[in-house]
């Protein structure tokens, strides 16, 4: 399959979202040969962390840098079907043996499609950034805001397109580059620091992380009774921190789960007659933390940075820098 010099290109989250708009696409572009690459398979949220870091350099502050996915050259028959372009043109999702990076560099018209969130935005300018560069990444590009993926709602979208520039995407992509900032500088000193207070305690670290949010439940956990997984769940929603901010929600909707199976692979946490407790490991792990270490305002903190990105950088990094500066210098008593 060749790639026509006029086509139409959709950057997408998801085969659920491209299937929606297939049947509809031919009549918003008549004629024009449409494309959809995923952002999940190019490489999205796949951190590149610093390699060679001894103790004395942390608390680390950097920018976030991305592990780029090689998927070969077209035609590759490897087993990843979902690794290639797509072709919608003819009103179904076809599969294609078009390098999706080839597609992006070479699209007559690329379009945001993601979710209209700071998740979406965040998708959107990570994968243009590894195929384009920055400076083609910063450039302003037409949006496809789907709200809903009913029939309806697609035609809507498709009658009243948007640009990168609208100010509901600039808010969207600032609360995406707060995100990853975070997350980014977390998670390298969680790996270091936390990782070896893990060990410690008998968890294998080769393929576990903790993350800020399970951090904080474990720590939660351990002044509660056990509780059933849907009573926690129902909490994390709605958590409220120590009460000093509006509640806010600890994890998405697709995260919280998999955050409490974070603790309990690790055995930080168990299932018992259908209840979710601490384990002994869990506070042995707690107790080789500094105290300050616990914080549960982080999301509501988080929030506020996000909504005032750039300018709330230096308070991230200084948080940061603060929080795991304790935790390196902490000598935990025998």
């Amino acid at each position: 399959m060749e790639i026509s010099p006029s086509n139409i290109v959709l950057v997408m989250e998801k085969p659920s979202q491209a299937r929606a708009i297939a049947p509809l696409v031919a009549g918003r572009w008549p004629g024009r040969q449409v494309l959809v690459v995923f952002t999940l398979y190019l490489g999205l949220y796949e951190f590149r962390y610093p390699r060679g870091l001894s103790h004395g350099d942390f608390p680390y502050v950097g920018e976030p840098t991305w592990k780029v996915r090689n998927f070969g050259d077209s035609g590759d028959s490897g087993p990843r079907p979902l690794s290639f372009a797509f072709d919608l043109t003819n009103g179904q999702m076809n599969h294609t043996t078009l390098n999706p990076l080839e597609v992006v560099t070479s699209a007559g018209e690329l379009w945001f499609a993601c979710d209209p969130d700071h998740s979406g935005a965040n998708a959107f300018d990570v994968l243009l950034t590894q195929c384009l560069g920055a400076e083609e990444a910063a450039k302003t590009y037409p949006s496809l805001i789907l709200h809903a993926l009913d029939d309806g709602s697609v035609i809507r979208s498709f009658e009243t397109p948007s640009t990168t520039a609208d100010p509901a995407y600039r808010e969207w992509s600032n609360k995406g580059l707060a995100k990853r900032f975070f997350d980014y500088n977390f998670n390298v000193n969680s790996l270091a620091l936390f990782g070896d207070c893990l060990r410690k305690v008998g968890v294998d670290t080769s393929d576990f992380g903790l993350s800020k949010y399970a951090l904080q439940l474990l720590y939660w956990q351990r002044s509660q009774e056990p509780l059933s997984e849907g009573r926690i769940i129902r909490l994390m929603e709605d958590w409220v921190g120590t009460g000093r901010y509006k509640p806010c929600g600890i994890g998405s909707v697709a995260s919280r789960s998999s955050i409490m199976m974070q603790l309990r692979r690790a055995g930080l946490t168990a299932y018992e007659d259908r209840l979710t407790l601490i384990t002994d490991r869990g506070n042995d792990f707690l107790n080789l933390l500094h105290p300050d270490c616990e914080d549960p305002d982080l999301s509501a903190r988080l929030a506020a940075w996000q909504a005032d990105w750039p300018n709330s950088k230096a308070a991230m990094a200084r948080y940061l820098r603060t929080f795991f500066g304790k935790q390196a210098r902490f000598k935990p008593a025998r």
